[in-house]
């Protein structure tokens, strides 16, 4: 697989210097056209509160409105115009063609956040989110585009630290969301310096088999990378693999989304909910 096309939801009114960093980084790395796509969600109007004004004063209380959220995406797209200047990487007007694939391109749209964002993502290769400690609304994108179009998300950390090309962490549990992540992976995979493979488990033994066969099938697209099982002893699985991301100095995360059903995850808790929820301090890519 290659990741040649990158979207970046910027939900309206809220800064995004995080996740347009992690999305420049990923398009530097990978050669890729990156998509930042600002959704501004008008707030809704009751009958009540136009209810004692003049048809006047209604429009001019939604001009102002509208005003005002046109100046935030113009705000918006100076600040994403800057931060492509500062990383060398071209920006597309509306009628362009992409020349080479790293570029940039701006889109607006207005609506509901999650709609808007996920029916957009089925025409990429990856998204880039958030989890819920950087943003509530990046966290809810994040998760139905991985339920709804299946593509892999990167969540942005709250700032970006290092590269993705350093050391990458592989959290593996042998199921096929793991499987789909590592695939999705693969273009980072080959361009780090090293690769782990790390599966939390009581019992090793248990591990053995499914990590020799990834190994091997890391092997045969030229990645060479070694691998552990580490007990959770007190620790939420969620919480020993960031530790254990921590531990390593990962510099990207991979693991499966939601290998059990997602309303057991909400109920039980998981994995998945507890990455979402909480990774903050690195980047980590997702695949249902």
């Amino acid at each position: 697989m290659s990741i040649k096309r990158i979207l970046v939801p910027l939900p309206g009114s809220v800064g995004h210097t995080a996740e347009i960093d992690m999305a420049l980084s990923a398009a530097k790395t990978l050669g890729a056209h990156v998509e930042a796509l600002f959704i501004s969600q008008p707030t809704p109007v009751t009958v009540s509160e136009y209810g004692g004004r003049t048809a006047a004063g209604a429009l001019t209380s939604y001009a102002e409105e509208r005003e005002e959220r046109d100046r935030i995406a113009l705000d918006a797209r100076e600040r994403f115009t800057r931060a492509c200047a500062a990383v060398g990487i071209p920006i597309l007007s509306a009628n362009d063609e992409p020349g080479t694939p790293l570029a940039a391109s701006w889109r607006e749209a207005e609506g509901s956040y999650v709609e808007i964002a996920v029916q957009r993502a089925a025409a990429f290769d990856l998204m880039v989110a958030a989890s819920a400690t950087v943003m509530e609304s990046l966290m809810t994108i994040a998760e139905q585009s991985l339920l709804r179009t299946r593509r892999p998300v990167l969540l942005a950390p709250s700032r970006l630290q290092g590269d993705l090309t350093g050391s990458v962490m592989i959290a593996w549990d042998e199921s096929p969301e793991c499987w789909h992540a590592v695939s999705a992976a693969i273009p980072f995979l080959q361009l780090a310096k090293s690769v782990q493979v790390i599966s939390v488990d009581r019992d090793a033994s248990s591990r053995k088999a499914s990590q020799t066969e990834v190994l091997a099938y890391l092997r045969c697209h030229g990645i060479g990378a070694t691998a552990q099982v580490i007990e959770p002893h007190l620790l939420s699985v969620g919480d020993t693999l960031l530790a254990a991301g921590a531990e390593h100095e990962a510099g990207l995360l991979v693991m499966g989304a939601y290998s059990h059903s997602r309303l057991r995850e909400m109920l039980l808790g998981g994995a998945t909910r507890h990455i979402l929820k909480n990774a903050s301090a690195r980047p980590v890519l997702l695949a249902h």
